[in-house]
């Protein structure tokens, strides 16, 4: 009778102890759950501010932000425009995958889909970077002399071998 009566008391102890904890888990559990599937976004980044140019940019990814930025803001847009890119790598790059697609109004004008790092065939430098490293990219390109007038929407996205989004970015880009 003593085992029983000493069963009886343990089990009202734990469950007493027990119920509070258990309680407050499902609270937090509720809680992550809804801060998860909240439809948050990262912040606009504007790049440049100029007379005649504004480029302004999201990242899309969910899970990271990306870090772009322009070396100097061009006086004119015929001036070469240097540009940096950093993000950290959540995946290695075996095989890296981009694509882009630029929108006047809307409407499609340029797509372009291209192979960046392949298994024999590492083109940049970051070929071959492993998760966890700091990525840093380094360019400069030059608008073509023909008359920009407009508002440009650019869509990029790059992906490795195994489908994992790497870095995806919505640009805004205001030609006056």
């Amino acid at each position: 009778m003593n085992l029983d009566r000493l069963i009886e008391t343990m089990a009202t102890r734990l469950f007493d102890i027990a119920l509070p904890n258990v309680l407050v888990l499902i609270l937090l559990i509720a809680q992550v759950h809804l801060f998860h599937s909240l439809d948050v976004q990262w912040p606009i980044h504007t790049v440049c501010n100029a007379e005649r140019l504004t480029i302004t940019y999201r990242s899309c990814d969910p899970l990271q932000d990306v870090g772009f930025t322009l070396l100097s803001c061009p006086n004119k847009l015929t001036d070469p425009i240097n540009i940096r890119l950093g993000l950290i790598l959540r995946q290695s790059i075996d095989e890296l995958y981009s694509s882009a697609v630029l929108l006047l109004n809307g409407y499609a004008m340029l797509t372009w889909d291209e192979p960046l790092c392949l298994p024999h065939f590492p083109r940049f430098t970051y070929c071959g970077s492993r998760r966890g490293e700091m990525l840093t990219l380094d360019s400069s390109f030059k608008f073509p002399d023909i008359p920009l007038k407009g508002d440009f929407t650019l869509l990029l996205n790059a992906r490795n071998q195994d489908g994992f989004q790497m870095a995806c970015v919505n640009a805004s880009l205001s030609f006056k």
